[in-house]
């Protein structure tokens, strides 16, 4: 699970994660497909959470939509981010279920 963190907290890196260069205004679609099969390694949350693991993922979808408009560069990219968000929140909502 350690390992698992890492790689949530370097998805917010400004310079190499998907989610630090999307705040930048940089759509990288390759490392979006990775964010999300990162995501499904996620086992789902038991009787203890980790609150970490809650830290950097629960804000990820709503950050990815609201980012759509400043980092896609045309409708296909628009288009692809916008799969990325449903798929992101999906997952999240996945591992730590919906009320």
């Amino acid at each position: 699970m350690e390992d698992l963190l890492e790689l949530l907290d370097e998805a917010w890196d400004d310079e190499s994660g998907f989610l630090g260069k999307l705040r930048s205004g940089e759509f990288d679609p390759d490392a979006g497909e990775a964010y999300v099969a990162l995501l499904s390694r996620i086992p789902p949350v038991g009787e203890t959470v980790s609150s970490d693991l809650v830290r950097l993922i629960w804000f990820a979808p709503m950050f990815i939509e609201w980012q759509v408009e400043r980092a896609a560069r045309n409708e296909e990219e628009a288009r692809q981010l916008n799969r990325i968000a449903t798929q992101v929140h999906e997952a999240v909502s996945e591992i730590l279920g919906i009320p």
